[in-house]
């Protein structure tokens, strides 16, 4: 022991032992919660429940839309794995093969940097109609560029590109994992979205725009033959209504690739915040809740609402903040009038203004909007609890 050291008092393990159990004890108070899915029609979960039915045969595919909450995959990745543990592991799902921003990840897959890509997403005052891809973020090169998308464990048994053909397009070059089996796609052609399936056993892709001309990439899928997938698709500070650009007419034939079994809209925290009036909310919501139903009008539909996200009090705590409670009404009539189940994410924190208490459990981060990984893995295992029959 060094000299000056001062050994640790009793009396501090021992509040440390208190805290330690009382952070303990309020995170086993929360994951108790039983949270439903609220269903008005009964049958709003009905086709992804017949999907889990048939996994020993096929697949039941869920695919997450959101914001900051979805974006790194965080309770999207656990909800993933409890699912895949009871109902076998389709494989990871969609994923960009290069990083679209600082805090994408993938809790099953390694991404490459962005370098020599440039994401192209709606953001901020950027609202130009556009072809945007399954995950609302395309990735362009003009020159050439390098992405790769490698799992952390395992193979999968194919894989499939989304790309878009283009007047003037540039080659892709593909090469999988491990074999080193190469494919070369000339992106050249009248302006649509394509895909290009690869079978295999496949560990790692590498993609690669060779530089002869403009390139657009859409993403990979990297997918089994049975099992659950769940598709993580989250672009931090995203609203609903940033949906309203994307270009559905080319969106549908990929969405129809996909085939997901579930669609799940997971907004409303970004929309909490001051800013457009709620009039427009409304609107823009109630138009991106239909065009998204369209895209897969044969899928379950799921609204996640806006988690807690408490004003500053005059006297320097937290109160609840008035317009996340009109959020989750707006988002609660949106569901029931377009046929989809709603999942109440502040009522499974204890209800408005408990955010607070979130950060003191070691479940959310000192921002009083984020969660830890902890706060994630409780939401994706009383979430995962809510979808089963």
């Amino acid at each position: 022991m060094l000299r000056n050291s001062r050994p640790v008092s009793r009396w501090a393990i021992v509040c440390a032992a208190l805290l330690i159990a009382s952070v303990a004890a309020a995170q086993a108070r929360v994951e108790a919660r039983r949270i439903r899915v609220e269903d008005p029609s009964g049958v709003a979960l009905a086709a992804f429940h017949r999907a889990l039915a048939r996994t020993g045969e096929g697949r039941a595919r869920a695919t997450i839309w959101g914001a900051s909450h979805v974006a790194s995959d965080q309770y999207p990745g656990f909800l993933r794995e409890a699912l895949q543990r009871r109902h076998g592991d389709g494989g990871p799902g969609f994923v960009l093969p290069a990083m679209p921003f600082s805090l994408y990840a993938h809790r099953g897959v390694r991404v490459a940097p962005a370098g020599g890509w440039r994401a192209v997403r709606v953001r901020g005052r950027h609202r130009a109609p556009d072809a945007y891809g399954p995950f609302g973020v395309a990735l362009d090169a003009s020159g050439a560029a390098r992405a790769r998308a490698e799992l952390v464990r395992g193979t999968v048994d194919r894989a499939v590109v989304y790309f878009m053909r283009q007047p003037g397009g540039g080659t892709l070059d593909i090469v999988l994992q491990p074999g080193g089996e190469r494919r070369r796609i000339d992106t050249s052609g009248v302006r649509g979205a394509e895909t290009l399936e690869l079978r295999g056993a496949i560990r790692a892709l590498d993609v690669r725009a060779i530089g002869d001309g403009p390139v657009r990439l859409f993403g990979v899928s990297l997918e089994r033959e049975r099992g659950v997938i769940v598709d993580s698709l989250g672009i931090p500070g995203s609203r609903l209504g940033d949906r309203l650009p994307w270009d559905d007419v080319l969106l549908r034939p990929q969405v129809g690739a996909l085939a997901p079994d579930l669609i799940v809209l997971a907004y409303g925290t970004n929309e909490s915040g001051r800013g457009r009036p709620l009039a427009r909310v409304r609107r823009d919501a109630d138009e991106a809740v239909r065009r998204a139903r369209a895209l897969a009008p044969d899928a379950s539909c799921l609204l996640i609402g806006p988690s807690d996200w408490p004003d500053r009090a005059s006297g320097g705590g937290w109160a609840p903040r008035a317009r996340t409670t009109q959020i989750v009404e707006l988002q609660r009539e949106l569901a029931a009038r377009h046929g989809c189940g709603f999942f109440d994410l502040v009522a499974l924190q204890g209800g408005p203004g408990l955010m607070p208490r979130w950060v003191e459990a070691d479940l959310a981060l000192d921002d009083h909007v984020h969660f830890t990984d902890e706060g994630h893995r409780i939401i994706a295992r009383i979430l995962s609890r809510a979808l089963m029959p």
